[in-house]
Parts: structure tokens; sequence; C-alpha cells
């Protein structure tokens, strides 16, 4: 015990500087110099401060959202409670002023330090080294998938893109059925395939790391539209039909024709016509092909062309001049505009026989179409078995 003041007084400071049991005595004297016989004697106990906190032990890297998370310190001599500190965004749910806790993390808490001294009537006592704890964030929620809305059953490397997602270390997508992810998958930007069986549906994506997933994406939808049917085409005349009866397309000798995209199409000049149906921006294959001769319509030639013998069983022989060099296509068109045999690229230079075998074929009247670069010919044969 340290006297601060009041010596020779009826009162006293002091500063007590070890703990335990203490006592303060007094005595007293009169005018004449004489004391009491016995000194007054005043128990005292001396309560010492908490010792300094030891080491805390328990989790040091947790992931945001965590919860249950269990931490402790050894017991500190002449602690009453202890007080603990901890980083933004966690919380104690049990054991607040012992020394063992449970901490839950939310979603967003932030990195810190948890710290624990101890605290009597007496004041604090030095506090623990302090515990580094890393909360690892889950993934931010994903934001809006871009990519085309409307696709045909079919359509293949269509591309689907979503903003990075902050904190992920991986993206998890789901797509419609019969979809297939080809590349990018577990990236921002995926590639997908879409099947001739795919149907509509959406697509999501969600962030995922070490820590779990993070929220959903809006569901983006997409319409998977169907390949329409294959048209066939007859011809009546010069009047070609389809049996398609929306979205039809007409081309001649491989040439769109603008505006021709009724069921029907009349031909005003001679050549090689189909069609192609497209609904919801989805074709179809190309129909089957019809020649149209226009009687009277003068095709220009370069050299000679004849066809013989005339009639024939199905096998004839087509001979070609030319006062240069050509190249031809032969094809055999039957008497409802069918193509039944073609021959490309077949080069003369001068003359040249070509034998054509068709046999086995109906008995009947078939077109035999020679075209090149500049001119067609058509060759009508009896064959007659």
């Amino acid at each position: 015990m340290v006297l601060i003041y009041g010596s020779g007084t009826n009162t006293i400071q002091v500063v007590w500087n070890n703990a335990g049991a203490q006592s303060v005595s007094v005595n007293y004297s009169n005018s004449s110099g004489c004391y009491a016989g016995t000194p007054t004697v005043f128990p005292v106990t001396v309560n010492g401060l908490p010792s300094a906190a030891g080491t805390i032990t328990g989790i040091a890297a947790v992931c945001g959202g965590a919860t249950g998370v269990s931490y402790s310190v050894g017991t500190i001599a002449n602690a009453l409670t202890y007080v603990w500190t901890l980083p933004a965004g966690a919380t104690i749910v049990s054991g607040s002023g012992t020394n063992a806790i449970t901490v839950d993390y939310d979603g967003n808490a932030s990195s810190g330090n948890i710290t624990v001294y101890g605290n009597n009537l007496c004041g604090n006592g030095a506090s623990s080294p302090a515990f580094a704890i890393t909360v690892n964030p889950l993934p931010e929620a994903a934001g809006i998938i871009s990519g085309p809305e409307s696709v045909c059953q079919g359509d293949a490397a269509i591309i689907y893109i979503v903003p990075t997602i902050q904190n992920a270390t991986g993206y998890t997508w789901t797509v419609p059925p019969g979809a297939t992810i080809v590349s990018g998958a577990n990236t921002n930007s995926i590639t997908v395939d879409f099947s001739p069986t795919a149907t509509s549906g959406n697509i999501t994506v969600l962030g995922t790391d070490s820590c779990g997933n993070g929220p959903v994406s809006p569901d983006f939808a997409v319409a998977v539209n169907p390949i329409p049917d294959v048209p066939v085409i007859t011809s009546a005349g010069y009047v070609l039909s389809s049996d398609a009866p929306a979205g039809n397309q007409w081309y001649q000798d491989g040439i769109l024709i603008g505006g021709a995209t009724s069921q029907t199409y009349t031909a005003t000049q001679s050549g090689e016509y189909w069609d192609v149906v497209t609904l919801l921006n989805c074709s179809s294959d190309t129909s089957n092909h019809i020649i149209i001769v226009i009687i009277g319509i003068s095709e220009p030639q370069t050299g000679s062309i004849s066809v013989y013998p005339n009639p024939n069983d199905g096998q004839f022989t087509v001979k070609i001049s030319s006062l240069k060099q050509e190249s031809y296509n032969i094809s055999v068109v039957n008497n409802i505009g069918l193509t039944i045999m073609e021959i490309n690229d077949i080069v003369v230079n001068g003359s040249l026989e070509k034998n054509i075998h068709l046999r086995p074929i109906p008995s009947g009247i078939y077109s035999i179409v020679i075209k090149n670069r500049e001119s067609m010919v058509v060759k009508k044969i009896l064959v007659n078995k």
C-alpha cells in the first residue's frame, strides 16, 4: 500500500499494490501526546485486475453467411466477465460474457480481428492478441443474360453472355431441353447448340465459389421454333404451286425471285424452279425442283445439241458440239417436273457424245435439259418399251 495523502488527518487516500487480504490501522493522540493503547484496524480485501487474455482459438477463414462458428480463450484469472470484439457483420449468438462464444456471419460480413479481455469491478485486463478472420464472400447476384431470344431447332454456335459476377470463381448454367453447351461452360460466355428436337425454355446462370452459390440470374426465355416441313411443289402449265400455305419464297436457277412469296407462282421464263418455306425466321430445306420450258422463247445456243434415238427404250445418246470449250449439265425431268437424273460438269471442246441409261423407267415423255453458263436447251424424248 502507498499512502497518497491525508497522513496525520482523519481521511487518507491510498493505492493498493497487491491483491489479497490487507488492512488499514489508525491511532490517535491527545494534546498531551498520549496515544490510545490499541490502534483501530480496518480489514480490506484487495481484488486484483483480470490477468491478460491469452490466445484465441477457432476458425480463421469463414464464408459469408456462415453460422455457428465457435471461438474460445483460456480462463482469465480474476475476470468476472469477458468482453469480445468482432469484425463488422459478425454477431455473438451464444456465450456472450464467457470465454467461449458462437458467432454468425452475415452474407456481407467483413474480414477483421477478434479480440477479448477480462473485466471485473476493478476494471479491464489486457486484451488478447488479435485473431485475424478472413471472410470469403459468396458470389454476387447474377445479372441479365444477353443473346438471341428466338432460335430454330438445329441451330448451332449460339452465344449467350452474362456480365462478370463479382466474387465468382465459376458459373453454373441451365439451358432449355435439347440444348447443349458446347463451349464456355463455367465461364460467363457460353456457346449453345440446339438439337432438332430442342424445345423452348429458360436459360439461367449463377456464380459459384468455394463458399457456395450466389443468387441466380433472372430467367432468360428462349423460344425454340421448329424447322418448317420441306415443301412439295407441282406445276400446271406455267403455274407452280406449293403445298405450304404460308412462308413461301420462290427461286429460279438458284436466284431468289423478289416478291414471289405466295403459295403459287407463274413462271415467265424458262428455268429451274424451287421453293423454300420460312416461318418464325426458320427456313426449310429446298423443295423438289421443277424445270419450266416456256414455249416460243428462243434459247441461246453455242454449237449444236441432238438426242438420239428418239423414241428409245430408256437408253439414248446426247451429242453436243461446241465451237469453244464449255462445261455443260444434263438433267432428265419426268412429266410431273421431277428431276430423275443429273450429270454435271461435262466438259466439251469440239464434239462429245454422252450415253444416258435410264432403264428401268416407265414409258412416257421425258425432257432432256442441257445447260451451260449462257444457254439452256430442252429436248423431248419418248421412252417406249
